[in-house]
This record gives structure tokens, C-alpha cells and sequence, in this order.
């Protein structure tokens, strides 16, 4: 799977603004847990970067979704679309689309990461500073990521970054830049639309 695909599930499992001033850091994920489920759908606009620890690439924009188990995520060159059935990989300057079952994933949809985050991942506050920005490791050895560090404001109850090392020695870092809830969607905004866009080759995977 590309570094990227997996943006997807990590950026919208972190979109939540009910970060509560404690000193759990098993509390805070629950909260984010519930507070995600608490919205009908959640809008995330973010910056993020590519690569080693010391090499990223330039700073781009993206945009995820999560509406219960769908989710899509709009980036500089690729799309991933799921309505919570099928996957939709959308690599726009190959014109290609890869068609896959969403039950094939591990822990590569938004629903199974909220679900068994508290199982397969173990959480540590290391610090929160003066002006209240928290920063949480999370750990999960058996996982496809070697380690997430969060950087939350719970002041203002805001994630403010999420950096996912991945077992690869790549490096992801995102950056939330806004965030909305509970926005009306239409019925096939989470779905692939492969008339639309008659030059795409699709790539049927299940």
C-alpha cells in the first residue's frame, strides 16, 4: 500500500475538537473516539508532508471526510474514496482507478481504527506545556505504523498536528488548518463515478 493511501484513515481518526484537559491519555483518545461518532460527518482541510524524518517533501494541501464508515480523502494527486463496502484509488495522473473489497483491510478504515484503537494501540501523555498543547505517542507494535505523535491544544480542544512514522522509515506529517462537522453531503459523494471520467482505467482488484 502507498505511504499515502493510509493519510485516509489517520487524518479523519484524529479530526475532533473534544479534547478535554486531562492527564489520561487513554481518556483523550476515548473522547476523540466518541466525539467523532457524535457528528453525522466531519470535514478536515490540512497541510502535510512526505518522507524521511529529515528529508520531507514540500508542504501540500488536502482535504478528508468521514461519514460513519465511508470517507474520502482529496489530495495533490490521488483521491481514496469508500462508501464503506468498496475502496475507490483514484491515482489522477496515471488515469487509473484501483477497485477494492473494504473488508480486505486491516486497520486501513476509518470505523476499524476508532473501534480497535484502544485495543491494538497503547497511549502516552509525554508532555503538555505551558500553553496547553498536549503531545500523545501512540504505539502499536503488531500495527502498519511504527508510531503516531499527536500535538494537541486542550485549551481550545483542538488537534493541532499528527506525525505517523511508518515501519518503511517514512515519515508523514499533517497539519489541521479547519475543521467542519455535520455539512449536508450528496448520496453519491462517497462513491467513485467511473462514467465521469471516461479516460480512467479501472482496475478491478476483488
Amino acid at each position: 500500500m502507498r505511504t499515502k493511501n493510509i493519510i485516509a484513515c489517520l487524518l479523519l481518526l484524529f479530526a475532533a475538537q473534544a479534547v478535554r484537559a486531562q492527564n489520561n491519555a487513554d481518556a483523550i483518545i476515548r473522547v476523540l473516539v466518541d466525539q467523532i461518532k457524535s457528528h453525522k460527518n466531519v470535514e478536515m482541510a490540512f497541510s502535510y508532508q512526505i518522507g524521511a524524518d529529515k528529508n520531507l517533501s514540500e508542504s501540500l494541501k488536502g482535504h478528508a471526510w468521514l461519514q460513519g464508515e465511508a470517507y474520502k480523502t482529496e489530495m495533490a494527486d490521488q483521491q481514496t474514496i469508500s462508501d464503506g463496502k468498496t475502496i475507490w484509488l483514484y491515482l489522477i495522473d496515471d488515469e487509473e482507478v484501483m477497485v477494492s473489497n473494504a473488508s480486505e483491510g486491516t486497520d486501513n478504515t476509518p470505523l476499524k481504527i476508532l473501534t480497535s484503537l484502544d485495543k491494538s494501540y497503547v497511549a502516552s501523555l509525554t508532555n503538555i506545556d505551558a500553553k496547553g498543547i498536549a503531545t500523545i505517542e501512540l504505539a502499536n507494535p503488531k500495527g502498519q505504523y511504527k508510531r503516531v505523535t499527536l500535538k494537541i491544544n486542550t485549551k481550545k480542544t483542538e488537534l493541532k498536528s499528527a506525525d505517523i512514522y511508518m515501519e518503511d522509515g517514512n515519515k508523514v506529517s499533517i497539519t489541521v488548518e479547519e475543521m467542519k462537522y455535520d455539512q449536508k453531503l450528496d448520496d453519491n459523494f462517497f462513491t467513485f463515478d467511473a462514467k465521469k471520467r471516461p479516460k480512467v482505467d479501472v482496475i478491478d482488484m476483488r
